[in-house]
């Protein structure tokens, strides 16, 4: 009986993601030609931030509910195993849907924000440990970078025209569709986690006698790193099918920078942030995969389709990196 739920509880989470993300997109590319905003600052602020909904209740509510003197590692975890799934794995289904054309904005300064908060956040991890951590003024600096990035989209979008004709929707019914679209893609990405989650827990401990904390960790390490990242690929691959390329793009580089910026920063006031070996490893690999990307841009202008289809290879070669590490398998 407790399958037969969680595949129900799968199958509604995966209609509410689809349809939210359908919502979504529509309703914030009616807005941002209503105000004269470009679709990339729409989709670098508004879309990002909706989409990340789910890192940020995770990795929040880690930092709230850890024991006195601990450390929240599962706030960095989650960051970062998500930021490595945005950009490879969704960001790679995302180009093979439709191959994703970058513009100069985003090389000018999307690409170079997305770089710094990246290097900053090696910097605090590296450079000024205490105790393996990043403690609450480090935090608090990742905060005011991300309010440095948040006025500059704003200034971005405020000098920006943007030309369509095609036609609005009334300011009512795009305000309800960016709410519906926002509640769709946050609860299903909710449901859709739990649910997996629960299915492939049982599945491994009933029918292949793992021992449950292992079980748990393998679960975290992938379906709950990939299901906290689903609005974000939903939302990327309906707005890449539609056309809306600024929008696809946009939503997933800024999500990785509010994840860094916004989401560590709240939560490492909270509490402190732990950095073990294998989340430093992880940070190394996330900034590798950024600069790839970058190069991939920088080709064409465009993502291709073989490009999202190497991007896709990659994470799942790094699955299999962190599974195996997991469970303590090592070649070299």
């Amino acid at each position: 009986m407790d399958y037969i739920i969680s595949v129900l509880l799968l199958i509604v989470g995966f209609v509410f993601l689809v349809k939210g993300a359908d919502f979504f997109v529509s309703s914030t590319s009616s807005i941002a030609r209503k105000f004269h905003v470009s679709p990339l600052v729409i989709g670098l602020t508004l879309v990002a931030f909706g989409t990340s909904l789910p890192e940020l209740a995770v990795s929040f509510i880690a930092s709230l509910t850890v024991a006195p003197g601990a450390t929240a590692d599962i706030a960095m975890g989650n960051v970062v195993g998500s930021n490595i799934a945005n950009i490879s794995l969704i960001l790679g289904f995302t180009a093979l849907a439709n191959p994703i054309f970058v513009s100069k904005s985003i090389h000018r300064k999307e690409f170079p924000y997305l770089i710094f908060s990246s290097v900053l956040l090696i910097i605090f991890a590296v450079l000024f440990q205490v105790n393996d951590v990043i403690v609450w003024w480090e935090a608090l600096i990742l905060l005011i970078a991300f309010v440095g990035y948040v006025y500059m989209m704003i200034k971005t979008g405020s000098d920006t025209k943007v030309e369509n004709t095609e036609p609005l929707m009334a300011p009512k019914k795009a305000l309800l569709l960016l709410i519906l679209g926002l509640g769709g893609v946050t609860l299903g990405g909710y449901m859709v986690t739990e649910a997996a989650s629960a299915v492939a827990t049982k599945v491994l401990v009933s029918f292949f006698s793992m021992d449950i904390s292992k079980a748990t960790t393998l679960v975290g390490l992938t379906i709950v790193a990939v299901g906290t990242s689903l609005p974000e690929l939903v939302t990327s691959v309906v707005a890449a099918k539609k056309g809306e390329n600024d929008i696809a793009l946009g939503n997933l580089i800024g999500s990785c920078i509010f994840n860094l910026l916004f989401i560590l920063g709240l939560s490492g006031v909270v509490t402190p942030l732990g950095i073990n070996a294998d989340v430093l490893v992880d940070i190394y690999i996330m900034l590798g995969i950024f600069l790839l990307t970058i190069f991939m841009a920088f080709t064409k202008q465009t993502i291709s389709k073989l490009e999202g289809l190497v991007l896709v290879i990659i994470y799942a070669f790094y699955i299999a990196f962190i599974v195996t590490r997991a469970f303590g398998i090592t070649f070299f």
